[in-house]
C-alpha cells in the first residue's frame, strides 16, 4: 500500500518589518540646532535676567522649576550644547556618549538635590512627607523626588546618595572623553613630579649651604682691608669684585655668599668677555642666582688661587691669569685681561668651554612624551554611512562584471578602509583584482589596492581611500617599548585597523626606506629617530647620521647621542662607513676575548665585572643615491660588509632613498637589508626594487605606507606617524642641555688600507697611544674613559681597552662606581713606567717601590 505523501503546511507569511523612517539631513539638524540654540537665549533672558518672558516664557519656568527644581537653572546651558552639538555634528567625534552623559548628569543633580546628598541643596523649607511641593520645587522637582522615593524604596538613604555619586561620576567621564586608569595616571604622575622637584630643590639647597668655596676667606678679608681704588687680585670672576664709587654696605649686597654652585656638565658654556664701558656698575660680577637643576657630569676644577695673604708689590708686573689695568678714553677701567682662546677651548657653538673633570656614569634624564601632539579623541571614529554606501556600490560594480560577493565586513583606518568580500563558490580571486581599474572607477576613488587574499582570512580585500583622511602624530603611537625589545624600539605609525604598529631596529637587523619625493620618507625616518630619543640615553644609543641634502637631519645637530658631527660631504661619509667597519672589528676582538655572541651577553659580562655596557650604535643615511654616485663602490662595499656582520656587535643601518632604482639598491644591497619600508612610487618596477612585489604603486603618499619585516613576506599597511619641526626642537633641545656628543673625530679620517690590523694580530697589552695615556692620567691626577676619548681623539671601545690595560699595570686604581679612577703614579714616575712598557704585565707594580 503505497504511503500517502505529507501534507505540506502552508507557510506563514514573513511579518514585515515596519519602514525606518528616513534619517534626517544635516540641514534639517542646523534648524533644529539652531532653534534650540535661539531658545537657550530666551530662557537665559528669563532665569539670569529676571525677565517675565511673556506667557509662555513664564510658563515654561514654571513647568522646568516644577519638573526640576533648582536644576532648571541649568536649562539655558544644556539646551544651548544640545543645539551646539547638533550643529557642529559633522565635526564633532560620536555623540552617544555625551547624550548618556548628560542625562547621567542630570539625573545625578535631581536625585541629589531631592535627598540632600553631601548637604546638597537649601535647608529650608524642611521635607513634608514626599512629593511637598514647597520642598521638591526648591530642590531636585518632581523627577529628583521619584527618583529618590524609587531610591529610597530600594537601597534607603544611604544607596541613594552612593547611586548619586556613581551617576555623577559616570556622566563626568562620559562627557569628557577620559577614563578611570587616565585620571589616576595623570595625579599619580602629578604626584611623582612634584615630589621629585621637591627632593631636588631640597639636595641643591643642601649642596649650596654644605658645599663652601674653597680658599676665598683669605682673600676676602683681605680685599676688605685694601683700599677701593687698587686693583683686585684673581680671576676676571672674583667673587669680591667691586667697583669704585660703590658704597661698602652696596658692595656687602652685591659680593655674592660664601658658597658655590655646584655645576655639572661635559661642557659649561661662559659667555665670551666683554670690554665695552657700561658705566660705573660695569666691573660689578653678577650675583650668582640659584643654580637650575640639571642632571650632573662632573665637578668644577677649583680656580687656584694665591695662598699669600700679604698684596702684591707695585712694581712686580700683573700675572698672566691676573687683572689688569686697561686705559680708555674715561679714565683708567680696571678690568680683567681677556685670554685669546684657542680651538680647543670653544664648544662647537663658538662659545667658552670652563675648566671641568670627567665623569662616566653621568645619568642622563630622557624626556617626558607628554609634549607630544595627539589627535582628539573619537577622532578615527568611522563614517558608518559612507562605509554602507561604498558596500553596496562595490557589491553592484562586481555584479556588471559577473562577480557574485557580498561584503563580510569592513576595516577603517586613518587613511583608507578595506572592504572584505566573500566571493561565490567558483569565483577566482584573480578575476577581482583584474578589475581594479574598473572598481576605482565605480567607486569615484583615486585608486584601489586588491588584497587577494587577506592572510588569515577567507575574503579578499579591497582597499578605498578615505574622503576625510586622518593625521597620524607620533604621541598617538608612542608607548613604552614591550619587554626583551632594545633601545632601537622605533614606532612607524598605525595600521589598517588603526593599531600602533612598532619595531626592533635590533631584530630587523637592517632597514631599507625608499619613496618618491614627498611620500614621506623624510617624516618616517624623523619619526624613528624621534622615536629612540624620547627613550633611550647616549650611554645606550649612539647616532651616525647621514645628510647629504644637509637640512633634513640639520635639527639633531649637537645632541650628546652623536659620536660624528651630521656628515653632509659625501666622501667624509664613505670615510665613516669605512671606520665603522674598523669599530666593528674591534667589537668583535672584544667579544672574542669575553666568548660572548652577541652585544647583549658582552654587556651583561661586563655590567658583572663593573664597567659600563657598549652603546649600540645606529647609522641613519638619509639620502642613498647621493653616495652611490660619489663613491659608489667604497659605500656598497662599506654597506655590505656592515649588513653582512655588524648586527652580533650591536651596528644598525638605515638606509633611506627617493631614487628606488636599480643602480642604487643594487641586488647585494638588497640581499643584505631584509627589512624595508615603501612609500608611494611611480611604477611597479620601483615597487619591485624596494619590495621584489607590486603594491607600492598603489599607495596614496603623505606617509602612506608599507612595511615589510625580516620575518614576513608580505607587506603591513601602515599610515607613518608624524612629528612636527618645533617637536623635534623641544626633544633635541632637552639633550642638548644635558651636555655636549662626544665625538670622534677619527671616524670621519680616509683609512688607510695598510693600517688595518688582522683580527689574529690584535694584542690586548699592546696599543701605541698606551705610554701617551699614562701620560696623561699622570698629569691630569685622574681617568677616565671619556676623558681619554677626547685628550686622544679616540673611539670608546679603544679609550676603555687603555683604561684596562693602565689598571693591569698597575698605573690607575681599579673601578669605583661614578667616581673617576685614581692615578697611582707621579709624573716624576713616568719616565721608568714608559720604559717598562715591553716588559711581561706580570713582571711587576710600576707603582710599587
Amino acid at each position: 500500500m503505497a504511503r500517502r505523501p505529507p501534507k505540506r503546511r502552508p507557510r506563514r507569511p514573513a511579518r514585515r518589518r515596519p519602514p525606518r523612517l528616513p534619517a534626517l539631513e544635516q540641514r534639517h539638524l542646523d534648524v533644529i540646532g539652531l532653534a534650540l540654540v535661539a531658545l537657550a537665549a530666551f530662557l537665559a533672558f528669563v532665569f539670569y535676567l529676571g525677565w517675565a518672558g511673556g506667557e509662555l516664557g513664564e510658563a515654561l519656568a514654571d513647568a522646568l522649576v516644577y519638573l526640576g527644581g533648582r536644576v532648571a537653572y541649568l536649562a539655558p546651558v544644556g539646551v544651548f550644547a544640545v543645539g551646539a552639538v547638533l550643529v557642529l555634528r559633522p565635526i564633532l567625534p560620536t555623540t552617544r556618549p555625551l547624550k548618556a552623559g548628560g542625562l547621567c548628569l542630570i539625573t545625578a543633580l535631581v536625585l541629589g538635590l531631592a535627598a540632600r546628598s553631601f548637604g546638597l541643596g537649601p535647608d529650608h523649607p524642611p521635607r513634608d512627607g514626599f512629593f511637598d511641593p514647597a520642598f521638591f520645587r526648591s530642590h531636585g522637582g518632581a523627577l529628583g523626588e521619584a527618583f529618590f522615593w524609587v531610591a529610597r524604596l530600594l537601597l534607603q538613604e544611604v544607596g541613594a546618595d552612593i547611586l548619586m555619586l556613581f551617576l555623577f561620576v559616570t556622566g563626568l567621564l562620559l562627557v569628557t572623553g577620559a577614563t578611570v586608569a587616565g585620571v589616576l595616571r595623570a595625579t599619580g604622575e602629578g604626584m611623582a613630579s612634584t615630589s621629585r622637584r621637591v627632593r631636588q630643590s631640597t639636595g641643591e639647597f643642601a649642596g649650596l649651604v654644605t658645599r663652601r668655596a674653597p680658599r676665598t676667606e683669605p682673600r676676602r678679608r683681605r680685599a676688605r682691608s685694601e683700599p677701593a681704588s687698587e686693583p683686585p687680585a684673581g680671576g676676571p670672576l672674583a667673587p669680591d669684585m667691586v667697583s669704585d664709587g660703590v658704597s661698602g654696605e652696596l658692595a656687602d649686597e652685591l659680593r655674592p655668599p660664601e658658597v658655590e654652585p655646584i655645576v655639572r656638565a661635559t661642557h659649561v658654556e661662559v659667555p665670551p668677555p666683554h670690554l665695552g664701558d657700561e658705566g660705573p656698575y660695569a666691573d660689578v660680577p653678577d650675583f650668582p642666582a640659584p643654580p637650575e637643576f640639571r642632571p650632573c657630569r662632573g665637578e668644577p676644577e677649583p680656580v687656584e688661587e694665591p695662598l699669600d695673604p700679604e698684596p702684591a708689590l707695585a712694581d712686580e708686573p700683573p700675572a698672566a691669569d691676573e687683572d689688569v689695568t686697561v686705559a680708555t678714553g674715561h679714565g683708567r677701567d680696571e678690568r680683567p685681561a681677556s685670554p685669546v682662546p684657542g680651538p680647543d677651548d670653544l664648544t662647537p657653538q663658538g662659545r667658552l668651554r670652563a675648566s671641568i673633570t670627567e665623569a662616566d656614569d653621568f645619568v642622563y634624564v630622557p624626556p617626558r612624551p607628554s609634549f607630544l601632539r595627539r589627535s582628539k579623541e573619537g577622532v578615527d571614529r568611522a563614517d558608518t554611512g559612507e562605509e554602507a554606501r561604498l558596500s553596496a556600490g562595490l557589491v553592484e560594480a562586481l555584479s556588471h562584471f559577473g562577480v557574485d560577493a557580498s561584503v563580510t565586513g569592513t576595516v577603517s583606518g586613518p587613511h583608507v578602509t578595506r572592504y572584505e568580500l566573500r566571493l561565490a563558490p567558483g569565483t577566482k580571486m584573480s578575476k577581482v583584482a583584474q578589475l581594479k581599474d574598473d572598481i576605482a572607477y565605480a567607486l569615484a576613488a583615486t585608486d584601489v589596492r586588491i588584497l587577494a587574499p587577506i592572510p588569515g582570512k577567507t575574503a579578499v580585500g579591497v582597499e578605498v581611500p578615505n574622503r576625510n583622511r586622518k593625521v597620524v602624530h607620533l604621541g598617538d603611537v608612542y608607548q613604552e617599548a614591550p619587554g626583551g625589545w632594545s633601545p632601537l624600539t622605533v614606532w612607524l605609525g598605525k595600521d589598517i585597523a588603526g593599531k600602533a604598529i612598532g619595531t626592533d631596529l635590533a631584530k630587523q637587523p637592517h632597514l631599507l626606506v625608499a619613496g618618491t619625493t614627498g611620500s614621506g620618507k623624510s617624516g618616517c625616518v624623523n619619526a624613528m629617530l624621534c622615536s629612540i630619543l624620547l627613550h633611550a640615553s647616549p650611554h645606550d644609543v649612539k647616532l651616525v647620521l647621514v645628510d647629504p641634502k644637509q637640512v633634513e637631519l640639520n635639527h639633531y645637530e649637537s645632541i650628546p647621542h652623536l659620536i660624528t658631527p651630521v656628515v653632509t660631504n659625501p666622501r667624509v661619509a664613505a670615510n665613516v662607513l669605512a671606520n665603522l667597519i674598523k669599530e666593528m672589528e674591534e667589537r668583535y676582538s672584544i667579544m672574542s676575548l669575553a666568548r660572548s655572541r652577541s652585544l647583549v651577553e658582552l654587556n651583561r659580562a661586563r655590567e658583572k665585572r663593573g664597567e659600563r655596557p657598549l652603546p649600540y650604535i645606529l647609522c641613519v643615511i638619509d639620502e642613498l643615491a647621493d653616495l652611490m654616485m660619489v663613491a659608489p663602490a667604497d659605500v656598497e662595499d662599506a654597506i655590505i660588509r656592515l649588513a653582512q656582520k655588524s648586527r652580533a656587535v650591536g651596528i644598525h643601518l638605515v638606509l633611506a632613498t627617493q631614487r628606488p632604482s636599480a643602480d642604487i639598491i643594487t641586488g647585494m644591497i638588497k640581499a643584505n637589508v631584509p627589512a624595508r619600508i615603501a612609500f608611494a612610487v611611480s611604477s611597479q618596477t620601483d615597487s619591485r626594487v624596494i619590495l621584489d612585489s607590486n603594491g607600492a604603486e598603489s599607495l596614496l603618499g603623505q606617509g602612506d605606507m608599507l612595511f615589510r619585516p625580516a620575518t614576513e613576506s608580505r607587506g603591513a599597511r601602515i599610515q607613518g606617524a608624524f612629528i612636527a619641526e618645533d617637536e623635534i626642537e623641544r626633544l633635541t633641545d632637552h639633550w642638548r642641555r644635558q651636555g655636549e656628543p662626544e665625538l670622534h673625530e677619527e671616524l670621519l679620517e680616509e683609512v688607510e688600507s695598510e693600517g688595518v690590523e688582522a683580527p689574529d694580530d690584535f694584542n690586548p697589552d699592546a696599543d701605541e697611544l698606551l705610554g701617551e695615556a699614562i701620560a696623561t692620567v699622570a698629569q691630569l691626577g685622574s681617568a677616565s674613559t671619556s676623558m681619554l676619548q677626547r685628550r686622544l681623539r679616540v673611539g670608546y671601545t679603544r679609550a676603555g681597552r687603555l683604561i684596562d690595560m693602565m689598571e693591569r699595570r698597575g698605573v690607575i686604581s681599579g673601578y669605583e662606581g661614578s667616581k673617576a679612577r685614581q692615578v697611582l703614579i707621579s709624573e716624576a714616575e713616568v719616565p721608568r713606567v714608559l720604559a717598562a712598557l715591553d716588559e711581561p704585565v706580570g713582571a711587576g707594580s710600576p707603582g710599587e717601590g
